[in-house]
C-alpha cells in the first residue's frame, strides 16, 4: 500500500569530478540535469565517440558483453545517466567511416529518442575536432580508471596511460591508482615541482598555453602509435610515453603554437620498438570541396529494387591530399561497396563505375567506402589507411517481419519451464532478439496478446535490452493449456507491416484456495463477545485475524474487515463513531466512541491473496461472520470538542478535491489529493494506484519538462473525485491529528501546523507527516498551473520572511530533513539576507524581476562574503493565508538545481509558529 510521505528514492552516481551542491546542481552544459555525470572525450574533442562500460576491461568494444552508453557531442561531451554504475573500466572509441556495423548501429539506435531505425547511424563515424569535418583515421579504444575522484570526468589517451598501468598487477599485486598516476606521470617527465595533471582538459587552452599545447601534442602523438599495434602499445607504454613526450618537447614551441601545420604533423612510434626513429608524418587529409561534389552526385541516385544499374561517378583526383617534403600531392583512392556482392563498384582513375542487374538488394542502405594509404613520403610504409564514406538509399518493396523458428523453439522451451498459480505474483523476463528478421532492417516492435488470454499479465518490451518482460498475477478463468502469441511490427514509415503471430504455449496455471480454521473463528468470537459498547466511551479493541485463514498461494496477502460484505456496498448496520482499519498484518482495530444505541452488528472478515476484487479473482477466502455485542445507552451525553487547530471530520464531509505538494528539499512532488468519508471509515486519497490508466500525481524536480509544463498536465486531468483508480488508505481521527497504519509495524502521524479557511468555505493547510516531512494542502478552485505576480510580493521597503529545507540526500522515506528560517528587506533593486531559526548568516544581493516570460520570476544574485554566489529564481504559485507557495531553483558554478516548492510569507510571526514545530538546521 502506497504511504502518504510521497518522497521519490533516489540513487546518486558515486562520480564526485561532475559537480554536485545544495539543490542538485550540476555541471551540464548550460542545461539542468538530475545529478548525471558529464564525460570528456579527447586528444583534440573526439565528435561521435562511443562512450562504453568495457566489462571484462580488455580494451575491445564488445556490444554482446559491453554496456553501450552513447556517443559523445562536438565538445567531446556526453552525460551519462543518473544512477550508472560500472562492472570494468569507462571507456571510449573512435570510429574510421565504416566502422559501425549493424549490431553497433542497433545499440545506439535505441539510445536515441529521435532515431527510427539502425540504418540512421550506419553512417556514423569520429571526427577529431582538431581536424573539424575531417573523418578519423584511426580506430581505438583509450579507457580511464573508475573511482570516487573527479579524475573520472576525462577520457584522453593520458587517462587511458593510467589504465593500462593499473591493469599491469595481479590479484597478489595489484597496482593502485596513485602508484600507476605515478609512474604515467614519471614517464611524461613529471616532477614533484611541477607535476603533470593526467586528469585535466589541455585541449581547451592548448592555442594559448604552451604546457597544455605539450601535452596536446604527445597525446595525439599516443594516438597515432596507439593505432599502429595497440597490444604492442600496452606492453610498452611507459617507453612510449617518454618518447612522445620528448617529440612533442621538440617541435611545440611559442612560434609554431596553434598553428595549422602544428596540429597536422603526426608523428609515429612504433610500439612493438619505441627506441626506433620515430617517423615523422604529415595527416592524410580529405578535400572538403572534393567530397561535396562526390555526394551531390551520390545523393541524385534514385535506385529501387529490380533495377539494372551502370553509371559513373567521377572521384577528383584531390578528394585525398598529403604533404611529402612540405609538397601538398594527391593520392590516389580505392573503392569499395558493403553488401553481399548487389552492386559491384569499380574505381578506375577518377571515374566510379556502379553496376548491377536485377538488383535483389539484402538492405536499404549502401555505403560506398572510398579510401587512401597515409605515409609520411611517397614511397614510405603504410602507417594509415584514411577513409570517407557516402551512402545511398535503395526504394525497397517491404516486407514483414518472418519469425525464426529455431529462436521460436528455445524461446518456447524457457515457457515450458515457467511455473504459474493463480492468484501468486508471477514475472519472467527473456530476450527475443533474433525471434523476427527483417529483410529492410527497420526497428521492430514486439507486443503479445497475453493480458487478454491470461487476465492479469501484462507484457512490456525493452527496446535497448531486446527483452520481453511478462509479468502480473494470473487470474484466468480457464485453467488449462493456453497459448499466447508474440507479433512484430516493422514500423516502416510508407507500409508499416506487422508479422504473422509466433505462438507459444503456456504451461497449466495451478489453482489457489484460502481455508478457514474453525478453531481460530471460535476463538476470536468469544474475545468480542466479551468487548463491552456503549455510548460515548471511547472503544479501542483488536482482533489479530492471521492466524484465522490458510492457504499454500503466495503472494501479496490482504486483509478485509468491515461493517459491510463488501467494501463497494453501504454498511447497513454500523456502530456510528467507531472506525474498523485492518493492516497487511491481518490486525483489526475498532476505535472510536459510539454515538448511538446499536443492537445485531456484525464484523465482516475475509483473506485475499493478490486480490484486486471481481467475480474473476477466485483467490479469496469465504466471509467470515462475528457478531459483535450491542451498544448500550450512555450514562449522559456528552458533547465532542473540537480541536483549536487540528483535522476534524468536517474535513472529511467535503467531498473536496485538493491540490497537495512537497516542500522536500530536491523533491517537489505534487499531485490531487481527498479527504474522504465513505460512511465506514475516513480516508486519504492521493494520486493513482499502481498500473492505473491515468496519474493523479507527479513531481517538478525533473528536468524532462518544465515544472509549470508537468502542473498544466495535471490542470487537465478530469474530476479526481471521479475516478475509480483513487489510491485510497484509511486514517483514524484523534484529537486533531490523523494516524495510519497502512504500513505492516509503523504509524504514521499527520499533524496540521497552520490552516486557513476561505470566505468561500475551502481549507489550505500546511501538514507535517512523521515529525520531519512537510507538505501544503489547498482545496481552492486555484489551478495547479497558477502564475501570480511577483511584483506584488517583492517591493521596496517589503520584508519577506522564507522557509528552507535541507538533507544530506535527494530524500527518500529514510532521509532526516532539517529546517531554517530567514528575513528577506528589499530596497533599490537589491535586498540583505538575515537567517532568524537559527541565526548568524548574513548576505546581501541583487534583484530582478523578468516579465518577458510566460510566468513573472524574481531573480536574486548573490554578493556577499558568507554566500556561494547562487543565482535564486522564484516563481509565485499559490496565495496562502498569511503565506505564499513559490516554485523556486537555484544557479551556481557547478550548474542549475532541481526545482521545488518553497514558502514564503510577510508575518515573521506566522513563519516561525511553523518553523518552530520541525527539526532546526544545527548551522
Amino acid at each position: 500500500m502506497k504511504k502518504v510521505s510521497l518522497l521519490a528514492a533516489s540513487v546518486a552516481l558515486a562520480l564526485v569530478g561532475c559537480g554536485g551542491s545544495d539543490g542538485g546542481s550540476d555541471t551540464n552544459t548550460g542545461t539542468p540535469s538530475a545529478g548525471g555525470i558529464i564525460i570528456t572525450g579527447f586528444d583534440g574533442y573526439f565528435k561521435n565517440a562511443v562512450v562504453f562500460d568495457d566489462v571484462n576491461n580488455d580494451g575491445v568494444l564488445d556490444v554482446n558483453v559491453d554496456t553501450v552508453f552513447g556517443l559523445t557531442k562536438a565538445d567531446g561531451k556526453i552525460t551519462l545517466p543518473k544512477g550508472t554504475t560500472f562492472q570494468g573500466s569507462l571507456a571510449l572509441k573512435t570510429l574510421k567511416p565504416g566502422d559501425t556495423d549493424k549490431a553497433l548501429a542497433a545499440k545506439l539506435a535505441a539510445l536515441s529518442p529521435a532515431a527510427d531505425s539502425y540504418s540512421d547511424f550506419m553512417n556514423t563515424y569520429t571526427t577529431d575536432m582538431d581536424h573539424e569535418g575531417q573523418p578519423m583515421a584511426n580506430a581505438v579504444v583509450f579507457r580511464a580508471p573508475v573511482s570516487a575522484e573527479d579524475k573520472t570526468a576525462v577520457i584522453s589517451p593520458l587517462t587511458d596511460l593510467v589504465a593500462i598501468e593499473m591493469a599491469k598487477g595481479t590479484a597478489e599485486n595489484p597496482v593502485s591508482e596513485e602508484a600507476a598516476i605515478a609512474a604515467v606521470t614519471a614517464a611524461l617527465g613529471g616532477t614533484d615541482e611541477q607535476p603533470i595533471d593526467l586528469f585535466s582538459d589541455f585541449v581547451k587552452d592548448s592555442k594559448t598555453n604552451l604546457e597544455s599545447a605539450k601535452l596536446h601534442k604527445t597525446a595525439q602523438i599516443l594516438t597515432e602509435s596507439k593505432a599502429k599495434n595497440p597490444t604492442a602499445y600496452e606492453q610498452n607504454s611507459a617507453e612510449i610515453a617518454a618518447v612522445a613526450q620528448e617529440e612533442s618537447e621538440k617541435i611545440v614551441t611559442d612560434e609554431t603554437m596553434g598553428s595549422d601545420d602544428l596540429l597536422n604533423q603526426k608523428p609515429v612510434i612504433n610500439p612493438s620498438a619505441p627506441t626506433a626513429p620515430v617517423v615523422s608524418n604529415y595527416k592524410l587529409l580529405v578535400n572538403e570541396d572534393a567530397k561535396i561534389a562526390i555526394q551531390k552526385e551520390i545523393s541524385a541516385l534514385a535506385i529501387t529494387e529490380g533495377q539494372s544499374l551502370n553509371t559513373t561517378i567521377t572521384i577528383p583526383a584531390a578528394l585525398f591530399q598529403d604533404k611529402y617534403d612540405n609538397v601538398q600531392t594527391n593520392v590516389q583512392a580505392v573503392a569499395e561497396i558493403n553488401g553481399k556482392g548487389e552492386i559491384t563498384a569499380n574505381l578506375v582513375g577518377e571515374t566510379l563505375t556502379l553496376s548491377t542487374n536485377n538488383l535483389q538488394p539484402t538492405q536499404d542502405i549502401y555505403t560506398i567506402t572510398l579510401k587512401a594509404e597515409d605515409k609520411a613520403t611517397a614511397n614510405s610504409e603504410v602507417l594509415n589507411t584514411l577513409s570517407t564514406t557516402f551512402s545511398f538509399k535503395v526504394e525497397l518493396q517491404n516486407s514483414a517481419p518472418v519469425v525464426d523458428t529455431d529462436t521460436q523453439t528455445n524461446i518456447q522451451t524457457l515457457v515450458d519451464s515457467w511455473k504459474m498459480q493463480q492468484g501468486a505474483a508471477f514475472s519472467q523476463t527473456f530476450s527475443v532478439d533474433g525471434l523476427f528478421s527483417d529483410r529492410e532492417g527497420d526497428a521492430l516492435t514486439y507486443t503479445t496478446n497475453i493480458n487478454s488470454v491470461v487476465p492479469g499479465l501484462t507484457s512490456k518490451f525493452n527496446k535497448n535490452t531486446g527483452e520481453m518482460t511478462i509479468s502480473g498475477t494470473p487470474q484466468p478463468k480457464n485453467l488449462g493449456e493456453l497459448a499466447f502469441t508474440i507479433i512484430a511490427d516493422d514500423g516502416h514509415p510508407a507500409t508499416r507491416l506487422a508479422s504473422t503471430p509466433a505462438s507459444f504455449t503456456l504451461p497449466a496455471i495451478e489453482a489457489g484456495e484460502i481455508a478457514i480454521d474453525t478453531n481460530v473463528k471460535a476463538e476470536l468470537q468469544a474475545k468480542a463477545t466479551a468487548w463491552q459498547l456503549k455510548v460515548g466511551n471511547e472503544f479501542n479493541q483488536t482482533l489479530n485475524i492471521s492466524e484465522l485463514f490458510d492457504s499454500a498461494v503466495n503472494g501479496d496477502v490482504q486483509y478485509y474487515a468491515n461493517y459491510a460484505e463488501h467494501d463497494n456496498a453501504p454498511a447497513s448496520n454500523p456502530i456510528n463513531g467507531v472506525n474498523i482499519t485492518v493492516d497487511q498484518s491481518g490486525l483489526v482495530t475498532l476505535i472510536g466512541t459510539p454515538t448511538q444505541v446499536t443492537n445485531g452488528v456484525v464484523l465482516y472478515l475475509a483473506q485475499g491473496i493478490n486480490f484486486s476484487g471481481g467475480e474473476d479473482n477466485d483467490i479469496e477466502s469465504e466471509m467470515v461472520l462475528l457478531n459483535l455485542p450491542n451498544v448500550q445507552p450512555a450514562d449522559e451525553t456528552i458533547p465532542p470538542v473540537e480541536p483549536e487547530l487540528g483535522f476534524t471530520e468536517t474535513h472529511f464531509n467535503t467531498n473536496k478535491v485538493w491540490k497537495m505538494g512537497s516542500f522536500a528539499d530536491r523533491d517537489g512532488e505534487i499531485g490531487h489529493a481527498m479527504l474522504l468519508n465513505n460512511g465506514q471509515n475516513l480516508q486519504f486519497c492521493w494520486g493513482s494506484q499502481d498500473g492505473a490508466d491515468q496519474q493523479y500525481a507527479s513531481n517538478i524536480s525533473r528536468w524532462d519538462q518544465s515544472a509549470y509544463t508537468t502542473l498544466a498536465r495535471l490542470d487537465t486531468l478530469p474530476n479526481y473525485a471521479d475516478y475509480a483508480q483513487r489510491d485510497c488508505w484509511d486514517v483514524q481521527l484523534k484529537d486533531g491529528k490523523l494516524y495510519d497504519n497502512a504500513d505492516a509495524g509503523e504509524t504514521y502521524v499527520y499533524e496540521m501546523l497552520y490552516q486557513n479557511k476561505t470566505a468561500n468555505g475551502d481549507y489550505q493547510i500546511i501538514l507535517k507527516i512523521n515529525g520531519d516531512e512537510l507538505f501544503w494542502m489547498d482545496s481552492t478552485d486555484a489551478p495547479f498551473a497558477q502564475s501570480l505576480s511577483v511584483s506584488d510580493k517583492v517591493a521596496d521597503g517589503k520584508i519577506e520572511f522564507d522557509m528552507t529545507v535541507e538533507s544530506e540526500t535527494v530524500a527518500d522515506e529514510s532521509t532526516k530533513l532539517y529546517y531554517a528560517a530567514g528575513k528577506f528587506e528589499y530596497a533599490n533593486a537589491a535586498y540583505e539576507y538575515t537567517s532568524i531559526m537559527p541565526e548568524g548568516f548574513y548576505t546581501p544581493g541583487e534583484l530582478e524581476i523578468d516579465e518577458t516570460g510566460e510566468h513573472e520570476m524574481l531573480i536574486l544574485k548573490e554578493t556577499g562574503e558568507q554566500s556561494d554566489y547562487k543565482t535564486r529564481y522564484r516563481y509565485v504559485n499559490h496565495n496562502f493565508g498569511d503565506f505564499y507557495v513559490g516554485i523556486k531553483w537555484s544557479e551556481d558554478s557547478y550548474g542549475t538545481s532541481s526545482p521545488d516548492f518553497g514558502l514564503y510569507s510577510y508575518s515573521q510571526e506566522a513563519m516561525e509558529k511553523v518553523v518552530s514545530q520541525l527539526p532546526l538546521l544545527a548551522d
